[in-house]
């Protein structure tokens, strides 16, 4: 017991000597994510949706916005036909969408939006 409660004593005491400073920085910006085909849909279904290409650069994390949506679902991941590295440049090609009630998406329709996080590679 004393040799465990000594080495925590030990590492608490250890972390009150570091100072230091945490910075984050957030660099990046959002996107539409755009039908780019007319597709029917059911309530419940689930289908891939061609879009209008979204350019994903190297070292970039695609993040799907929870709020932007299409009045009869959501687009929940994008992706294209076969994964890239995460160090190369990708392309969204289709989206993943879920209706929940009956209807229609069309060419050139709002059914998501994106955020790209750019990380720093260093």
């Amino acid at each position: 017991m004393f040799k465990v409660s000594g080495i925590i004593h030990d590492i608490e005491e250890s972390i009150k000597k570091k100072e230091g400073k945490i910075e984050l920085e957030i660099s990046g910006k959002r996107i539409l994510i755009i039908a780019d085909e007319d597709l029917d849909f059911k309530s419940g279904e689930v289908k891939t949706v061609k879009i209008e290409p979204i350019d994903i650069p190297p070292y970039a994390i695609p993040i799907i916005d929870g709020y932007e949506k299409h009045p009869i679902g959501v687009t929940v991941s994008i992706g294209e036909e076969i994964s890239s590295p995460f160090n190369s440049e990708r392309k969204g090609e289709y989206g993943v969408f879920i209706a929940f009630k009956d209807g229609q998406v069309k060419k050139g329709d709002v059914i998501g939006g994106v955020f790209l996080i750019y990380l720093n590679k260093e």
